[in-house]
């Protein structure tokens, strides 16, 4: 028994997760699993993050190479691709799985040898920081505690969550159209497992506290080997309660709240980040009081931003930044555009019309891809877009589509928060339908057509190192050319006190041809006014309009009397200057005098010592 700081925070903790269970015995349990003792003490707060934080979004075995180790191979790519310019590396599952992608996980301490090995990661670690997943909600149907479930064997029969046939399961949330029950047979005769999100995926029953217990190992073993952020992916359902949505339930934010105090005591610099694929009020809930999630996935930006490029109007996405609440002190956005999932686009109900959706949906389907659907009360409804961002864009290699890429990875760098871009963006790799098997079909006036129910094979390419190389040389290099661009904007950007993760943000409304945010301030001692034109055509820029638009209290800019300085093509426009700018270029404006130089060494992991 102790009564210092962390034993009290976690033992609270435990009397709202487990108030039937919560005491002494279950403190102690809980610490040690992830490496404490009751007698550790919090460490002060640490810094974790700065301008210079980009993060890469990449499965282990996205490029491989004969003869190596995929793990190895990523390590050398992204050090060849982009030099230093990434600091942190989001590695997709690379335990044993049996679908999905990695997320039907069957060992979530094991490296799937296919891939490497945990001294693999451990290198990785040495030169980034390492993003990886914890598997929450579910385990593959292949895992050991199936085999046990069905032969009613501890802990198997205990872990794995199951229903009565008379259970109400109407209430029920889910992303998916599959039926949420599947049947196995037991020595016990028929029973019914909960699936969320396919029956190659069992939902576990964190009702047990053991269960709890042993995501802790999980968390102590990723730890053990380098890992500092950890993505909980699909939290939002971890816990389970009849009668309920079993969606984003108080037991499940306690959960977050708990990993949070147990990481920033084991090892300060830790991060955590939830995925939760929800409308945006519930999705920011995870920051909680600035004591839940360190980031949370900006969800809406993806979609928003992809509908801004293809209407060629800023309206709706400049009217969500102007009401994007500011994150709690020590907590941030983790912007994207692209990863392995799709472009959600439950995360705009409310922010785009029905008419608007469709747009993007057509969009998608005439770019080569499709669109996948969940089940509500009044039937299925859109959920998300699949298809990769470079064929969304710029899939025909034209001036127009590759400013447009470029333009959307450049609004992305200008928000607050943390950037992260997807390994296949980079490479502008094209959607990819060998293992889907129907052919993609268009949308038509007359309505959506039926889809099949996982479409995200289309944005998850496996390429050998040998096509990686071609697909940047295809037509001229032109994909090599947009990632040279990416890079020396990036590089650009980590020199800029403005474009902190932390730094003040503000809307900037140029009307619908323009996006407009306004970064830093007089906290900052740099203000930088971003602007993208978000049009097909030209659009000129009055300086001495815009620094009336930018109000002295949120940004302190006077344009129109010093004149201002582009840092991205390095040119001076003097005062009462008309800035021109092609389809989707950018500016990012600063006073001459508050210009700094791009930042050339990146900031390395700073992994603080385990206790």
């Amino acid at each position: 028994m102790s009564d210092g700081e962390l034993y009290r925070r976690v033992e609270r903790h435990l009397e709202v997760i487990y108030p039937a269970r919560a005491g002494a015995p279950l403190v102690e349990e809980v610490l040690a699993a992830i490496g404490l003792g009751p007698d550790d003490e919090m460490p002060p707060a640490a810094s974790h993050w700065d301008q210079h934080d980009v993060a890469v979004i990449t499965y282990a075995d996205s490029i491989t190479e004969a003869g190596k180790v995929p793990l190895r191979t990523l390590h050398e790519l992204l050090d060849d691709l982009t030099g230093d310019v990434m600091t942190v590396v989001h590695v997709l599952p690379f335990y044993p799985a049996s679908s999905d992608g990695g997320f039907a996980v069957t060992d979530h301490r094991a490296v799937d040898p296919r891939l490497g090995g945990w001294d693999d990661v451990a290198d990785l670690a040495e030169t980034y920081t390492v993003m990886a997943d914890l598997v929450v909600n579910h385990v593959s149907a292949d895992h050991p505690w199936m085999e046990q479930f069905c032969r009613g064997e501890m802990p198997g029969s205990r872990f794995l969550l199951s229903a009565e046939p008379s259970d109400d399961l109407s209430s029920v949330a889910r992303p998916r159209t599959t039926p949420l029950l599947r049947e196995v047979e037991t020595s016990d005769g028929p029973r019914l497992l909960w699936c969320t999100f396919s029956h190659d995926q069992i939902d576990l029953n964190f009702g047990e506290p053991d269960v709890l217990v042993d995501l802790l190992r999980t968390v102590r073993c990723l730890v053990d080997a380098g890992v500092r952020w950890f993505r909980l992916d699909a939290i939002a359902y971890l816990w389970k309660e009849l009668g309920t949505s079993c969606l984003n339930l108080p037991q499940t934010h306690e959960v977050v709240k708990l990993l949070r105090t147990l990481l920033d005591a084991r090892c300060p610099d830790s991060v955590i980040i939830t995925e939760t694929n929800v409308p945006h009020d519930q999705n920011v809930a995870y920051w909680g009081d600035g004591d839940e999630a360190h980031l949370v996935y900006n969800f809406s930006l993806p979609p928003l931003v992809a509908h801004t490029m293809i209407s060629g109007s800023a309206v709706a996405m400049q009217r969500w930044l102007a009401q994007l609440e500011a994150p709690p002190p020590g907590t941030s956005y983790f912007n994207f555009i692209a990863s392995h999932d799709g472009i959600g686009l439950r995360p705009v109900e409310g922010l785009l019309n029905s008419a608007e959706l469709f747009r993007l949906i057509a969009a998608a389907h005439s770019a080569g891809g499709t669109h996948s659907e969940f089940d509500t009360p009044e039937g299925p409804k859109a959920y998300e877009l699949n298809v990769s961002l470079w064929d969304l864009f710029a899939g025909d290699s034209d001036a127009l589509g590759i400013a447009q890429f470029l333009a959307a990875h450049t609004i992305m760098l200008s928000l607050a928060g943390i950037p992260a871009l997807y390994v296949h963006a980079l490479l502008g790799t094209p959607s990819y339908w060998a293992p889907i098997s129907e052919p993609p079909r268009i949308v038509t006036e007359h309505g959506l057509p039926p889809v099949e129910q996982n479409r995200r094979t289309i944005n998850r390419r496996k390429l050998t190192l040998d096509e990686a190389v071609d697909l940047l040389g295809a037509q001229d290099g032109v994909r090599r050319r947009v990632l040279v661009e990416l890079v020396r904007r990036m590089l650009v950007r980590r020199g800029q006190p403005a474009f902190h993760p932390d730094s003040a943000q503000t809307s900037l409304d140029l009307g619908s041809r323009a996006f407009g945010v306004i970064r830093g301030g007089l906290d900052w001692d740099q203000t930088i006014v971003s602007i993208t034109n978000v049009t097909h055509g030209r659009l000129t820029i009055d300086i001495e309009v815009l620094s009336q638009l930018c109000s002295p209290d949120s940004a302190g800019i006077r344009f129109a009397a010093e004149g201002c300085m582009d840092l991205l093509d390095d040119r001076v426009h003097g005062p009462g200057a008309h800035p021109s700018l092609t389809a989707g270029q950018t500016m990012w404006l600063c006073l001459e005098s508050e210009r700094r130089e791009p930042a050339l060494a990146s900031r390395r992991p700073r992994r603080s010592p385990q206790r």
